[in-house]
């Protein structure tokens, strides 16, 4: 997908629903999942939930899932959505089309995306996927924004030197990374795990420039930070502490994915059997989760700085159509309140 088709994408939803349905009109905040996918990653809402701590912390939301993050900007954009956890891309888009929208809760403290090629390819460098095919799970996935970026950067033209298809679920996926007709992945941690599961070894092609990105980040409108503040704050600390037990004790927290999100578990397997098993899937993202970033050592603190960064390497590869400052679409404010528990009492055992 273009950012002239990303962008078209979300100013035809911004025009078909209109700016003006307010977020603040429902009790319950709707919230919005940017991926179809429900796995050991779920921790945070799971133990969030069976602890009680959303309802401590009085809030009460809908869980709506999308196909990308695409999906999900344009969703919060029209007020359909209160919050919902996506990546910076769309972010940058639609700011630049007058929506005002901020990042208040970092979630993933480094980028989950890249590409991958399988374990025994040739493929050694971007410069060597062209005229190959390059799988993502969405056209609305961050995916395609990585994948077309990262060859231009390399020299080749995202339009006509690679194809950009869609794979599926993950077995799927595998199956076409068997066949040879999809040489290159550009999905997401989680993804490759279920993808290396599914029987294709893989080797990922790293770029320390894009793992220093951020990554899916809680977003709501201005409008909603400034009038639901106390229900953000109070879901975003029931999430943060979920985070930190999850961190502190995984097995028991995929225990609880399984009992709040049933389809998770795998089948035909004992509870501890199916906990070992998906614990790959839960390190993933608790990788993403660390605080080991002496700036931003609080749960959700925003790295502005990387954030920049971010949007002027989209710019700069034409994925971005203008300049955008990261200070208008990021804040703390929130964050200090957010980390108003007792964390030390969270990760005991």
């Amino acid at each position: 997908m273009t950012v002239r088709a990303l962008s078209a994408a979300l100013a035809a939803g911004l025009i078909a629903l209109g700016l003006s349905l307010p977020a603040q009109a429902q009790e319950k905040l709707r919230v919005g999942w940017c991926s179809k996918t429900y796995n050991a990653s779920m921790a945070p809402f799971a133990v969030a939930l069976k602890k009680g701590w959303f309802k401590d912390n009085k809030v009460d939301f809908d869980l709506f899932s999308f196909a990308g993050s695409t999906d999900c900007m344009r969703n919060v954009a029209t007020g359909e959505l209160t919050l919902a956890m996506l990546s910076p891309e769309p972010l940058g888009i639609v700011s630049l089309q007058g929506v005002k929208a901020k990042v208040f809760f970092e979630s993933y403290r480094r980028n989950i995306f890249g590409l991958a090629v399988a374990a025994d390819s040739d493929i050694k460098s971007y410069a060597d996927l062209k005229g190959q095919s390059v799988g993502v799970l969405s056209m609305g996935s961050v995916g395609v924004v990585i994948a077309r970026s990262v060859v231009a950067a390399a020299g080749l033209n995202p339009s006509t030197d690679i194809r950009i298809v869609v794979t599926g679920e993950p077995a799927q996926t595998a199956t076409l990374m068997r066949r040879g007709e999809v040489k290159a992945l550009s999905l997401f941690d989680t993804y490759y795990t279920l993808v290396e599961r599914a029987g294709v070894k893989l080797r990922h092609l790293h770029d320390p420039a894009i793992e220093k990105f951020p990554s899916n980040s809680w977003v709501a409108l201005d409008e909603t930070i400034e009038k639901r503040r106390a229900d953000l704050v109070g879901f975003a600390r029931a999430y943060a502490m979920g985070t930190a037990y999850a961190i502190a004790h995984p097995r028991e927290a995929i225990k609880m994915v399984y009992e709040v999100y049933p389809q998770t578990k795998p089948t035909n397997m004992e509870l501890e059997e199916a906990v070992t098993y998906d614990m790959p899937i839960l390190q993933d993202r608790i990788d993403t989760w660390h605080l080991d970033n002496p700036a931003t050592d609080k749960w959700g603190a925003v790295d502005v700085a990387a954030f920049q960064t971010y949007m002027d390497w989209l710019q700069k590869w034409g994925l971005l159509p203008g300049k955008v400052d990261a200070a208008t679409i990021t804040t703390n404010d929130l964050i200090a309140d957010i980390n108003a528990f007792d964390r030390k009492a969270i990760e005991k055992p």
